[in-house]
């Protein structure tokens, strides 16, 4: 392996700048000319061309190389729903938790890392976020054993994206409380169509039973994470509520939204290799809340 010169980055990182090349399109160019001048084959993913995405992703403003949200998730706090933006990323590179949180004043962000409590439930709802935004473009990629896992996983994915919507409206919708609830019912179902082959048949009998559906899944694959859901789901109330019009306040739904973020993200992670926690987890005990 060879390093390309530091200077010649500067050089040309500043030749780019003149002709107003964006930030993202620069690493790319750099190896193009680096190639170019001297008649050479560098592969994208050598050690090379990471050392050169590295250079500009310190020399760039932050999130500069982020193009869109891959998923937005919602976390809630000083009584608002936040949306939590998991960028479409080039390359390698570092995700910082407090950058997603991206039309959130620092202000805030100062008063949430200053409350370890909070700080450690944000921490936990990104890592979730994260996983779920590149498990499932992983899942799409590659696709799931059976067709019937893939429906159940899509129309978990729907329910979940049209709670985060309906919670991000001005005033939101006790509605999300039944889209929260049926997201994690598809997310259980998916969970056992993918691992333990349920049909279309045994997913009617299951009916709208969360205990049900939790129940089967942790029988399939004991020490699952989705245990942890147990206390959870005990709080939804049952299907029959949505003709009831019962009004939710803004921390029911969000523990309601919460539950199905965290169902989606379990049943990704048991899909993919995908588990963000573990850096974090190492952050945390060290007290850091910096990038990962």
């Amino acid at each position: 392996m060879f390093e390309i010169p530091e200077s010649w980055l500067e050089l040309i990182n500043r030749k780019m700048s003149a002709e107003g090349v964006p930030y993202i399109q620069r690493p790319f160019r750099a190896l193009l000319d680096w190639t170019r001048e001297h008649k050479i084959a560098i592969r994208h993913d050598s050690e090379t061309a990471k050392k050169v995405f590295e250079w500009f992703y310190r020399n760039s403003p932050q999130a500069a190389h982020f193009v869109g949200a891959l998923y937005t998730g919602l976390f809630y706090y000083d009584v608002y729903f936040w949306p939590v933006a998991i960028p479409i990323a080039y390359g390698t590179v570092s995700l910082d938790p407090f950058t997603s949180l991206n039309t959130m004043p620092e202000t805030i962000k100062s008063q949430m890392r200053i409350d370890r409590a909070v700080w450690i439930e944000y921490i936990s709802l990104w890592a979730d976020c994260v996983d779920y935004g590149f498990g499932r473009d992983d899942i799409a990629k590659i696709g799931l054993p059976g067709s019937f896992a893939q429906e159940l996983l899509a129309s978990a994915d729907y329910q979940l994206d049209a709670t985060v919507s309906t919670l991000r409206e001005k005033h939101p919708n006790s509605g999300a409380m039944e889209s929260a609830r049926m997201a994690t019912e598809m997310f259980l179902k998916a969970f056992l169509a993918a691992h333990d082959g349920l049909s279309e048949s045994g997913a009617i009998d299951i009916r709208h039973n969360l205990n049900t559906a939790l129940g089967m899944a942790v029988k399939v694959r004991g020490g699952s994470e989705l245990a942890r859901l147990q206390n959870r789901i005990s709080r939804f109330a049952d299907v029959s509520a949505r003709y009831r019009g019962i009004i939710y306040d803004p921390t029911e739904l969000w523990f309601a939204n919460a539950t199905a973020q965290f169902a989606g993200s379990a049943v990704v992670r048991s899909l993919t290799d995908r588990d963000a926690r573990r850096s974090m987890e190492q952050k945390l005990a060290k007290g850091s809340s910096g990038s990962s």
